[in-house]
């Protein structure tokens, strides 16, 4: 498991690594898209090695050294454990915490495949409407509720990601945890 892991990492680095620029405040040059690569996979593994946190359900964005928790777990108590170990990681600077207690009981396996449909859907929309960076957004679905995470340019992109996945038949509640770069 570490094996894939440190070569999954590796990979992410190397392609990272071809297409690094010079910082200029909104490019980011390679070292800093590796530095936050690295931190993205050192709390990844931590969330999974930990026994309290579902590490496989969270997902973790990082830009600039801030980390976003996305996602949604079965208690408090994970939501807790969780920021704590994304704060222990060295190089984080800041944690926005936006894990969601899901609404508990386990699910069915039909809305399990509601909400893998449903995430298709707004990854789709989102994919289709050019004020939206759909590929930069982590979308993040539980019985019809959706989490939004992850970094954009500008309010704008923000806004209008919100108001597309509002529209797609099926959402029931929209949680805007997306930050402006």
């Amino acid at each position: 498991m570490k094996f894939q892991l440190w070569s999954v990492l590796s990979l992410a680095l190397a392609f990272t690594a071809l297409g690094g620029c010079a910082s200029d405040g909104q490019h980011r040059s390679t070292g800093e898209v590796m530095d936050d690569t690295s931190i993205s996979a050192r709390t990844k593994s931590a969330l999974y090695a930990d026994p309290l946190t579902d590490g496989l359900n969270i997902d973790v964005e990082v830009d600039r050294d801030k980390v976003q928790l996305n996602g949604f777990v079965d208690s408090q108590a994970q939501i807790d454990k969780a920021g704590q170990i994304a704060k222990s990681i060295s190089g984080v600077t800041s944690v926005d915490n936006n894990l969601q207690v899901s609404d508990g009981g386990d699910r069915r396996t039909g809305e399990y495949v509601d909400d893998v449909t449903l995430s298709t859907s707004v990854k789709a929309a989102l994919a289709d409407d050019p004020t939206a960076p759909g590929g930069e957004i982590d979308v993040e679905v539980n019985r019809g509720e959706v989490s939004l995470g992850g970094y954009v340019d500008s309010n704008a992109a923000r806004d209008a990601a919100v108001a597309i996945t509002r529209k797609v038949n099926g959402v029931t509640k929209v949680f805007n945890n997306l930050a402006v770069r």
